[in-house]
């Protein structure tokens, strides 16, 4: 039993090493992070289309979808990328969503 508790104990310790390189919470994030700026002139900020992509990930065991940035440029019909950023959701190890956001013309 005791070997188990260990095994388990060094297996969390691992996820948690690999969660703080994303600065996420311990147990609840909804955090958003700029990834990146192209220099593309916008003078209005809000008149900008907005694409998303996302994937889930459950138990850090399955996750499906497709986060890439090409795909949310694809579902806005975005010809200039003005700026990129990206939104992190979870709740611990159970379920967590990653979301990019591509904003342009």
């Amino acid at each position: 039993m005791k070997k188990l508790f260990f095994s388990f104990f060094i297996l969390m310790s691992f996820l948690f090493i690999n969660q703080a390189a994303d600065a996420m919470g311990l147990f609840y994030t909804n955090a958003t992070y700029p990834i990146s700026a192209t220099g593309v002139e916008t003078l209005d900020i809000t008149k900008l289309k907005k694409g998303s992509s996302s994937t889930n990930n459950i138990l850090f065991i399955v996750e499906v979808g497709d986060a890439s940035i090409d795909e949310a440029v694809k579902k806005a019909g975005i010809s200039k990328i003005s700026y990129i950023d990206m939104n992190e959701k979870s709740v611990f190890i159970f379920w967590r969503q990653l979301t990019v956001n591509v904003y342009g013309e």
